[in-house]
């Protein structure tokens, strides 16, 4: 580039960012067509300043949405330790054929009840913060999924009863959906386009962290047997996480991008500086480009009127297709069945009630450090490699469990290899279809659709969630180990649909991924908006064009 294209450009982008800041000192206009609920429930004030600035803040934010992940994480566990529990067992399901606290003799359909009731009902919570994160802003959203958690807790401590626990933990579900659903797009809306992937994937590992230490609380409130705080010490514990969300929401910023949408541009602008700059430099190039691209897009989206979940399946349909999908596979690949009933399942293989939980305990372990392979691989190697290889490695894996459960061996064998195959299963989970489902659906919508596309896909996790809840005890009772021959055909679909539909957006802005995806992203041209931005790459724009 010679000194007089040089001077050009400088020109053209500083003139850019002139405009840009200018538009910002008008902050607070609300955005046009809003309905009497949404005028109603938007804040007329954002503080937008903070103690901390630059890398602390962002990782503070980073932590107070992680945290809302370890939470339904760690729900994920709690259940799993309580099914093997004979005090548990013998207070809830004494009219089920649990009397005794015998696990075995449960009708396994009142076990699948106690597990679902929670996916289903926070598909419904996904659902309606799909639409409230939109209104009152993603914060909130936590806030208020972090209340409904933080309250439902002590409904199922205090239980008389099966119907009363099954209530409470049908509430908490709905907390869980609002967290679930909106955690995802914090991380992806404070992030740097080449951070995305570390920074979900950070949430993810969080998220499987809290699964890990409700298999240890599990394991250790288990010793205080046959006292009831055997298992209502897990629900305490739980009560604690969710306090720390309910004030860590009190004291971090609120997402630019929502921020922007909501006209609140000179706060918008404001918060991205001081997400990634050290000292709330408005005017540091890089905070430019980014704030240029947010308004960009809001204005064009702006233009477009408000968005309506039909066009999730008109306007956004390979989006929704993706997002629904992934979430779905997710839980189809087989996680759960493995998170929710492993105790129970290497309890029936030979181990006792104790040792299980020792060793789900112990499996819980690589799981996780499984996960922090993709805080570097998310990025560098891209969603679409994780989600093939995964997928063809969980098949593999599966099969070979079922060959243990069905062979006819020693018990000890049986047991050893199960659970050796299983630990190589989650740790193949952890690092592709574990944390992908998160990162896409929260990446791939526009700002006008994020809400409610994320809202439809973590409703499709849940949805599947509560359908792998619900199957998987009848199932083994009926087919045995054959049930992971199933699971593993899953796999294997699911590795072939990322390979020929899925699209690749590792490098990409979330406002170019719409480019990505053939689709128009500003209301000015796309590729000079991208050049002025100073964002476009070689490596993101072969992506591209392949795409």
């Amino acid at each position: 580039m010679d000194r007089h294209q040089e001077t050009r450009r400088t020109g053209s982008v500083a003139s850019i960012n002139n405009a840009a800041v200018l538009a910002a000192s008008s902050s607070g206009t609300p955005p046009p067509n809003q309905t009497w609920l949404e005028r109603k429930l938007r804040p007329k004030k954002i503080n937008a300043r903070y103690p901390i600035k630059g890398k602390p803040l962002l990782f503070a934010t980073c932590a107070f949405g992680s945290l809302g992940d370890a939470l339904f994480g760690y729900n994920s566990g709690i259940m799993s330790g309580l099914l093997v529990n004979p005090v548990f067992l013998a207070k809830f399901f004494s009219e089920y054929g649990g009397a005794d606290g015998d696990p075995a003799a449960i009708n396994p359909t009142i076990t699948g009840i106690s597990v679902a009731c929670l996916q289903a009902s926070a598909a419904v919570g996904a659902l309606i913060a799909g639409r409230l994160g939109d209104m009152i802003g993603r914060k909130k959203c936590v806030r208020l999924g972090g209340f409904i958690y933080f309250f439902s807790a002590f409904i199922q401590i205090f239980a008389p009863g099966f119907a009363t626990f099954v209530l409470g933990r049908t509430i908490q579900g709905v907390g869980v959906g609002f967290l679930s659903m909106t955690v995802p797009i914090i991380q992806t809306e404070i992030a740097a386009p080449h951070r995305r992937g570390l920074m979900v994937g950070i949430e993810y590992t969080f998220l499987i962290a809290g699964y890990m230490l409700s298999c240890w609380v599990d394991y250790g409130f288990n010793f205080m047997l046959p006292d009831k705080m055997s298992w209502q010490g897990p629900f305490i514990i739980q009560i604690i996480l969710s306090f720390v969300l309910l004030a860590m929401s009190f004291f971090l910023p609120e997402t630019p991008r929502w921020l922007a949408k909501q006209g609140f541009l000179k706060e918008s602008l404001q918060t991205v500086a001081d997400l990634h700059t050290t000292n709330g430099d408005t005017n540091a190039e890089h905070v430019q480009s980014v704030f240029l691209e947010i308004q960009e897009a809001v204005r064009y989206e702006e233009s477009l009127g408000s968005s309506g979940w039909g066009e999730m399946f008109t306007l956004y349909r390979k989006r929704t297709i993706v997002g629904i999908t992934v979430q779905m596979f997710a839980q189809l690949n087989g996680i759960n069945i493995i998170s929710f009933y492993l105790p129970s399942t290497l309890a029936d293989a030979g181990f006792g009630e104790r040792k299980s939980l020792l060793y789900t305990g112990a499996n819980a372990i690589p799981y996780t450090a499984a996960t922090v392979v993709t805080w570097w691989l998310a990025d560098h190697w891209g969603r679409r490699p994780l989600l093939i290889l995964g997928g063809v490695l969980m098949a593999v894996l599966l099969a070979v469990v079922c060959a243990f459960n069905e062979a006819d061996m020693p018990i000890n064998v049986k047991a050893n290899g199960q659970y050796a195959f299983v630990m190589l299963y989650n740790i193949v989970y952890g690092f592709t279809w574990g944390p992908m489902p998160w990162l896409l659906p929260a990446e791939i919508f526009p700002l006008r659709g994020r809400s409610k596309g994320m809202a439809l896909a973590t409703a499709s996790n849940w949805i599947f969630n509560f359908i792998i809840g619900m199957v998987a005890p009848d199932a083994f009772a009926g087919i045995g180990g054959y049930f992971y021959l199933i699971i593993a055909a899953f796999c294997l679909f699911s590795a072939g649909l990322a390979w020929f539909y899925y699209v690749e957006t590792a490098g990409h802005t979330l406002e170019e991924i719409a480019v990505a995806f053939g689709d128009k992203a500003f209301l000015a041209s796309d590729q000079e908006v991208m050049d002025q931005a100073e964002l476009k790459s070689a490596p993101r724009m072969s992506v591209v064009s392949k795409a």
